[in-house]
């Protein structure tokens, strides 16, 4: 009987703030980060929630918001449910801004391991402090995918 082999490809949960980034800068890291996304080297996910926040910024770059919703939609081709208010709850006690738990939360609940996020001063500060999820900037993100 053979066993599935387990994919390689990490599964990568994206912050709207690398999106965003990455959309108005292709050549700096978050831009490669999408690039990694577009040829299928990582597993990029975005949640609607997240889909929502990127499309609610859009004017800071610059770029009209149809072109921003077809770029995005064609990178994160399997945008994932907005995750469940109950494990959303659960973050709001580790969290500085609550506006940022159903990040975790779409973390704990699509069995996602790495997060990649700008967001220095709310989310950064939390890497090591949930257990089983690496927290990265778009730099430490593709040194560890180099490695």
């Amino acid at each position: 009987m053979k066993r599935k082999q387990k994919s390689l490809k990490p599964k990568v949960l994206f912050n709207a703030s690398v999106v965003l980034s990455g959309l108005r800068s292709p050549n700096g890291g978050s831009g490669k980060l999408l690039q990694f996304v577009k040829k299928n080297k990582i597993d990029g996910k975005i949640s609607e929630v997240i889909f929502d926040e990127i499309l609610r910024h859009y004017k800071k770059l610059g770029i009209p918001k149809d072109k921003i919703e077809t770029e995005t939609s064609k990178l994160f081709k399997d945008i994932v449910n907005a995750p469940n208010e109950k494990v959303v709850k659960k973050y709001k006690k580790i969290v500085i801004d609550e506006g940022d738990c159903h990040v975790l939360a779409t973390c704990e609940e699509e069995n996602i391991k790495h997060l990649v996020t700008l967001d220095k001063k709310l989310l950064l500060v939390l890497k090591g402090k949930i257990r089983g999820l690496s927290i990265y900037t778009p730099g430490e993100l593709i040194e560890y995918l180099l490695k």
